[in-house]
């Protein structure tokens, strides 16, 4: 079967082409894409910066689509429903598998992102069945590609054990950033701060109702009300991940979820003296993406902000241009097959 799909023919480079799909076995799904939004790991690694996309790779990993045809094991229930896919596939084998742990999984592939698994900037992609999870018709296809960045933001929330009476401050008000602090009302924490160097973004961001300062008033505040007990480095660069330090209370949770810098130096005194602990965060059980696909359906009103543009995929590769050379303001893009 052939389809349309958005290829890295070369770094920086995109062409639409025709792509074979490949045989339907296993206990797998063909989806029909509706939308999948271009998340900033494929703008940095589109350009070749972090050897994590490649030449002849078909990206995109947050989308939405329709479930077409399943495989002869598969309940053919799901056939014309329409559904989220989580992008982590694992071997369903291993010891961390078996612990409920599968996006750790040694084995795991990421639909977009490993090299030789074409993910959803096409017309149909294949995965697992036990990867799709239902989401409501109420909610877009364009905002359902929202699910995952927002699991990301709900499983770093989790991983943090964040009580709602803690103070929590998130460094960085992009999309990952703002999924974590959906994911703080999300279960009823309200002090939470943002810092953000950009104006437009601390703009953006008072969409969700969110309080955000620059990065320089941080020293400010903390001087005349209490630190942190939880920090979200969604950033990950040398500076953020000293602003974590710097501006958290004692014994405070810090939570890396960003990864701008591959490696990061540890305040060693602040960690023992303090007794603060560093926590990892990286993607969601299938259980976190299964429910945040059901609570974006009940609180789709309120996330509606976090799509800021819309491009078919006929013009994508003019976006991506655009993207790279960084010359206008945005918050989400999400490539549409709806023309």
């Amino acid at each position: 079967m052939s389809h349309q799909s958005l290829v890295l023919t070369n770094f920086n480079q995109f062409e639409v082409r025709e792509r074979n799909l490949a045989e339907l076995a296993g206990d797998n799904a063909i989806v029909r894409i509706l939308a999948t939004a271009i998340c900033g790991s494929d703008i940095h690694g589109s350009n070749g910066s972090t050897g994590r996309r490649f030449p002849d790779q078909v990206m995109g990993h947050e989308t939405c689509g329709v479930v077409e045809k399943v495989s002869a094991q598969a309940s053919a229930e799901l056939i014309g429903k329409r559904v989220v896919i989580n992008p982590v596939i694992s071997c369903q084998q291993c010891e961390l598998c078996l612990a409920g742990k599968e996006y750790v999984c040694r084995s795991r592939k990421v639909l977009g992102v490993t090299k030789g698994v074409d993910g959803a900037f096409a017309q149909y992609v294949i995965v697992p069945v036990r990867n799709l999870a239902l989401i409501s018709e109420e909610v877009s296809p364009i905002l359902a590609t929202a699910v995952e960045p927002l699991a990301v933001g709900y499983h770093a929330v989790i991983r943090a054990d964040v009580r709602p009476n803690e103070r929590v401050l998130i460094l960085g008000g992009g999309p990952i950033g703002q999924a974590i602090g959906l994911a703080c009302a999300r279960i009823g924490v309200s002090n939470v701060l943002f810092s953000e160097p950009s104006e437009w973004k601390r703009k953006f961001i008072s969409k969700f109702g969110f309080e955000s300062v620059s990065p320089k008033e941080l020293q400010s505040i903390y001087e005349t009300s209490a630190k942190p007990s939880v920090v979200f480095d969604a950033v990950g660069s040398a500076h953020s991940f000293g602003d974590a330090f710097k501006h958290s209370d004692v014994a405070a949770r810090i939570v890396l979820v960003g990864m701008d810098t591959p490696d990061l130096a540890i305040p060693s005194y602040e960690v023992s003296a303090d007794e603060r602990s560093i926590l990892g965060s990286y993607c969601y059980t299938n259980e976190e993406f299964a429910d945040t696909a059901n609570w974006l359906s009940s609180n789709h009103k309120l996330v509606e902000p976090f799509i800021s543009d819309v491009t078919p995929m006929s013009k994508a590769p003019e976006m991506f241009e655009k993207l790279h050379d960084g010359n206008f303001d945005y918050n989400r893009v999400v490539i549409s097959q709806d023309e």
